[in-house]
């Protein structure tokens, strides 16, 4: 007789024993992969919305991608900090040329952490200041220094994000569909940005550097406005402070733009892109102005790492490009984006669960009710659904916010397959009392983890932290306006 177990858990049964579950997993393990989809070892199809982790934006298994490193792989994958290749020149020339301005000399990397780390490094060396600022839902890396800037780590008394650097420092998140401190949107004239200027005080003499996502997913699927941004980018030409565009999700496509920030018309001191830029491969690069430039060089700056200017990670990021070019990619992913938005601005007519729905290019956030979401598992309840139908899709920390962040590569008809998907689950939703361990991971490795997690309601901790706004901001802004 035919045995009827899932190939994806037996394989769990037999060989999960020693992977370390630092985060929980799907029950699916994945063999394959083509274009916008996974496939499992139970023959299952997923549709990818996570694009991986944000990363895969020329779909998976591109053949052209794959052909290119396979010929590089062959030449040389490998080398020290004291040699170049010649497919790093290119890589570096390729990347300055699509970059915005005056950024024009760059340096290769493998991690999105790594290339802020180096970014922030760069910032205080030119400066010869220390501190560094971000948004207060911002993230920017799993490094002590990225970790201690981003928003989740954000919790007292954890060790392992200790000790943390100090004059470290948060802008107010410009999250307009619910204002820090409680304003309206544009009558505000971007109160948020002189409130947070304002309580930073003294610090900022010493703020080297603040780094913004021109979208920020983890955050919330927030995009500041155009006229925040570019009061925060005068403020920092004012105060001597070095703007870093962070572009690890936004940066080669994504967006509309090869870069999000162009969408801001702001010429940046530094831009860092990751993810995009590799494919899945990791890769990374820091693209910095002539001027910073300049100074680094007379300051003798130096920054080592075995896997910097990789001639493979360099062959990644040329297939990239060239395959964005070659396949008008952003043109394709503002069309697709708009298809995507569309359908499901119908959704949101049709389910009153879903509060807002927003985005620019491939990059969409599905806002749900907070009111209804009390334990803090409405979008995990949400994707485990969309998962079980064969769609993958993530969300982001704080508020019930879907991330739908496809490869730029989807079409159509893939789109009405997730929008499909998302009607069923949000029906589901409305209209079932959705049992979590109904819908939770089976696996053996992930089952009692998860149950741990939720049973410790971090949905709730980090709702109660960012539903409301801290006192001391809302009293500094009385007394701001009350000097006024």
């Amino acid at each position: 007789m035919k045995s009827t177990e899932s190939s994806n858990l037996s394989m769990w049964n037999e060989q999960g024993d020693n992977v370390l579950v630092l985060q929980p997993f799907m029950d699916s393990i994945i063999v394959g992969g083509e274009g916008c989809f996974l496939l499992d070892a139970d023959g299952r199809r997923i549709l990818d919305l996570a694009a991986g982790q944000f990363c895969t934006i020329l779909g998976h298994n591109h053949p052209k991608f794959v052909e290119r490193l396979r010929e590089q792989s062959a030449r040389l994958v490998h080398l020290g900090d004291q040699y170049v290749s010649p497919g790093v020149l290119t890589a570096a020339s390729r990347l300055a040329g699509i970059a915005p301005g005056n950024l024009t000399k760059v340096v290769l990397l493998s991690t999105g952490s790594e290339a802020n780390e180096c970014a922030m490094r760069m910032a205080k060396t030119v400066t010869g200041r220390t501190g560094m600022l971000g948004f207060s839902r911002g993230y920017y890396g799993i490094s002590l220094a990225t970790h201690n800037l981003s928003s989740i780590s954000d919790l007292p008394g954890k060790p392992d994000f200790q000790p943390a650097p100090i004059s470290q420092f948060k802008l107010l998140t410009p999250a307009c569909n619910r204002c820090p401190i409680q304003k309206q949107y544009p009558s505000c004239n971007i109160a948020c940005l002189d409130a947070s200027l304002e309580l930073i005080g003294q610090h900022r003499e010493n703020i080297a550097a603040v780094i913004v996502e021109p979208i920020l997913s983890a955050g919330g699927m927030i995009i500041p406005p155009k006229d925040y941004l570019l009061k925060l980018y005068e403020a920092t030409r004012r105060l001597g402070i070095l703007f870093i565009a962070d572009e690890a999700q936004t940066g080669l496509g994504r967006c509309g733009r090869w870069f999000d920030i162009e969408n801001y018309e702001i010429q940046p001191d530094i831009l860092v892109v990751s993810k995009t830029v590799g494919n899945g491969y990791p890769a990374a690069a820091v693209i910095a102005s002539d001027e910073v430039a300049r100074k680094l060089e007379a300051k003798h700056f130096m920054h080592l790492s075995s896997h910097q200017n990789d001639p493979l990670a360099a062959a990644a990021i040329l297939a990239v490009i060239d395959i964005v070019q070659e396949a008008d990619l952003i043109e394709h992913s503002r069309a697709m984006g708009d298809k995507f938005m569309e359908s499901l601005l119908r959704l949101k007519k049709k389910h009153p669960i879903i509060t807002d729905v927003r985005g620019r290019g491939l990059m969409i956030g599905m806002e749900l009710s907070p009111e209804l979401d009390e334990d803090g598992d409405l979008a995990f309840k949400m994707a485990m659904l969309c998962e079980r139908e064969g769609v993958h899709i993530t969300y982001s920390f704080f508020e019930p916010v879907l991330r739908i962040i496809p490869p730029l590569v989807i079409t159509e008809k893939e789109i009405d397959l997730a929008v499909s998907v998302l009607d069923q689950a949000l029906t589901v939703l409305e209209t079932n009392n959705v049992r979590l361990i109904d819908v939770i991971p089976k696996n053996c490795r992930s089952s009692d983890v998860i149950k741990g997690m939720l049973g410790a309601s971090p949905g709730i901790l980090l709702k109660k932290m960012w539903s409301t706004s801290p006192q001391q901001w809302l009293n500094k802004l009385r007394s701001l306006q009350g000097n006024g």
